[in-house]
């Protein structure tokens, strides 16, 4: 979370993300708002001042343009000088000693001119900084003291922050709200929730699906006529932040997309801490308006079982967590489930960890997991479902995807923040953040074939633990499906349809499936069970039209 949160605010977040070495996320926070306001004083024709200015006003008032303010005030006028000097961007940050060289080799987003040692030497020396020990400590500033005691706070949140009947759904959309879990019709009464098995919708919408009242001719409710005997489920995923669906809007580090609309909506977006479950492949189920931040088709097993069935409405979980592996699913995720066994419907889940046991930003891989502890963690959370959902469950899982298809693709294609001058590839953003040891993924986000072929290797042997334990263990309540490589498919099909690879990867931070490949996903998913395993998909309800007819839009989300 702290990588991808420096990278909403530039610096402001990225000093607050101080991990990793050579300086870090902080390193990475001054790169890129440096970057970015040469960038901008370039290409609109701008003193340093007034495109710093500029960068500022592009976000909205309140606490994210109090911190940029506050950025300005105690950074700005030592920074400006250096980038009215036409210095690069990591020329500036190693001189204020925001990037450092504590490794040995000095990380670089950006080509460093030859003489780069003598001239941060010269201006550390000249304008007497040396290891900030001159400067503020960042987290203490008015504004931003906000802003990292959010990061703090919230990072590793996974429950509904504004949730008064603490049944786990609320009717706020951010802050693990409706976004993420059906919008909660009655947040005073606990017993009022997505998913709740009723025929009782007499006078209020019980389980939220927009189903209620009574029929005056046979005196029965909507719920028990139309819903009663149709087979019910509620979405859930279970998973990393492929399934939450991280997506860091390109136009923000790309000044030539750079605009002041692009960061409407950056209050909500971080709310949702950079995902977007509703537009996810699982749990999507809003039509996407902000084409400044975020664009492509939506589909969802949500909206496929919605469409067998009207009665599923809002009945979606989404407990995607960025930078989930397997013990976390054990020890956290699987524990945030809102379901009743008795009182609740049966869930469809997709269970998916599909990187990030092998993905950390530490060289080696004495920090990805074993076969054997992924085994194990898998199984407690295997277990600790099926003694708490209901009795019907089925669920997908997803084996981990072979990540050596990002750097194939991306490594020479232009990174957003090198648009302009076309001098910032693939293959230096994933240097860059290996170097600082912050990248999402050391192994596959690496120049060298030798460690992208290890991790492979090690995610190839975590399937074979994992496609075991589904044949092997046993459970009472849930049906369990193992499906390799999801990812592999989405690309064959799009590849037949004339697509590229590259055009399936969040542009902004080469790793994750971008939008259209979380539609593609959800299609690929459905029809393989269509083809292969279709006693797992619903009969349509032969109520959906009256529903539609009686309550529209059942309430909406």
């Amino acid at each position: 979370m702290k990588l991808v949160v420096f990278l909403l605010l530039g610096v402001a977040l990225g000093f607050c993300a101080g991990n990793g070495v050579n300086g870090g996320g902080t390193c990475v926070g001054c790169t890129v708002l440096v970057g970015l306001v040469e960038q901008i004083a370039e290409y609109h024709n701008r003193t340093a001042v007034k495109a710093l200015e500029m960068l500022c006003n592009y976000l909205p008032s309140g606490t994210f343009r109090l911190a940029c303010d506050t950025l300005v005030e105690h950074y700005g006028p030592i920074a400006i000088k250096l980038i009215e000097e036409r210095e690069s961007p990591d020329v500036v940050c190693l001189a204020l000693g925001l990037c450092t060289r504590e490794s040995g080799e000095t990380c670089h987003l950006f080509p460093l001119p030859s003489d780069y040692r003598r001239r941060v030497d010269a201006i550390a020396t000249r304008l007497n900084l040396h290891r900030q020990s001159s400067l503020p400590a960042i987290c203490n500033l008015p504004g931003i003291d906000e802003i990292c005691a959010w990061i703090e706070r919230f990072a590793d949140q996974h429950d509904p922050l504004d949730d008064v009947d603490g049944d786990r759904f609320s009717p706020l959309d951010t802050f693990r709200g409706a976004s993420w879990r059906g919008r909660d019709c009655d947040d005073v009464d606990s017993r009022v929730h997505p998913g709740r098995r009723t025929t009782d919708d007499a006078l209020a919408d019980t389980n939220c699906n927009g189903v209620y009242g009574r029929d005056s001719v046979t005196g029965r409710t909507y719920e028990e006529l139309w819903c009663a005997d149709a087979q019910s489920y509620g979405t859930l995923l279970l998973g990393d932040s492929v399934g939450a669906h991280f997506h860091l809007p390109p136009a923000w580090l790309n000044v030539t997309r750079l605009t002041k609309t692009a960061f409407d909506h950056v209050v909500f977006i971080a709310g949702n801490e950079l995902d977007w479950p509703q537009f996810s492949s699982v749990t999507g189920h809003m039509n996407i308006s902000w084409l400044d931040v975020i664009e492509g088709p939506v589909d969802s097993l949500y909206l496929r079982l919605l469409e067998q069935n009207r009665c599923n409405h809002r009945d979606y979980q989404n407990i995607g967590v960025n930078g989930a592996r397997a013990s976390a699913m054990a020890s956290q995720i699987v524990k945030s489930i809102s379901r009743n066994p008795v009182d609740d419907y049966p869930l469809f889940i997709t269970y998916e960890v599909v990187g990030n046991d092998v993905c950390n930003g530490h060289p080696g891989t004495e920090h990805m997991t074993t076969p054997e502890e992924f085994y194990a963690e898998n199984k407690k959370a295997f277990e600790y479902l099926d003694a708490h959902i209901p009795k019907g469950s089925k669920m997908i899982i997803y084996g981990l995807v072979d990540g050596r298809v990002l750097y194939d693709n991306m490594h020479d294609r232009i990174y957003p923040i090198g648009a302009l001058h076309n001098d910032v590839t693939y293959a230096q953003f994933y240097h860059y953040l290996n170097c600082l040891e912050i990248s999402p993924c050391f192994g596959w986000m690496n120049v060298n074939e030798t460690w992208r072929n290890k991790t492979t290797e090690r995610a190839f042997e975590l399937n074979k633990a994992l496609k075991d334990l589904v044949d092997n263990i046993t459970l009472t309540n849930i049906e369990l499906l193992y499906f390799d490589d999801v990812l592999t498919r989405v690309i064959e099909y799009w590849k037949s349809q004339g697509g590229e690879t590259w055009q399936l990867i969040e542009p902004s931070d080469g790793f994750h499936p971008n939008q259209l490949s979380n539609s593609l996903t959800a299609k690929i998913v459905w029809e393989r069970l269509m083809k292969d395993y279709p006693h797992w998909i619903p009969p349509v309800n032969p109520h959906n039209q009256n529903i539609t007819n009686r309550f529209g839009n059942q309430g909406g989300y």
